[in-house]
């Protein structure tokens, strides 16, 4: 069985993901393009290559917020994902309502951009999702 894109994405996320909450930083950084970009939830705040991000994750790796929910979403070339966390309000001057999404654009297994959003609907257009299963 071959696996589809949207599934490789998620697995790269899931790395990614499983790699912060070990606290490998050397892991967490490898699921990253050389070149990735990272756009914070604020116009003109952002890592511009793989050391930024380091820098950026590695300030953050250890200080987690308590996670209540997380949702991923993998479509062709971008993964989503949703973090619930009661300590997720504010963030640079943008209220969070308790949860911050991530749209990441993959290429080859490899993260090559990111993007930070306070809103579901707008993290899902800006992966090209337009419409979601229904979950029974």
């Amino acid at each position: 069985m071959t696996r589809t894109a949207a599934r490789a994405n998620i697995e790269t996320v899931m790395t990614w993901l499983d790699a912060m909450r070990r606290g490998d930083l050397d892991t967490a950084v490898a699921c990253f393009a050389p070149d990735i970009v990272w756009q914070g939830l604020v116009p003109g705040v952002q890592c511009a290559n793989r050391d930024e991000v380091r820098e950026m994750l590695s300030e953050s790796i250890n200080e987690y917020p308590d996670v209540k929910h997380l949702e991923l979403i993998g479509a062709e070339n971008h993964a989503v994902l949703g973090v619930a966390s009661p300590q997720l309000q504010e963030l640079a001057g943008v209220q969070l309502h308790g949860q911050l999404f991530n749209v990441f654009t993959i290429h080859d297994n490899r993260i090559v951009h990111a993007r930070d959003f306070a809103l579901r609907v707008e993290a899902q257009a800006a992966a090209s999702i337009h419409e979601l299963p229904h979950w029974r």
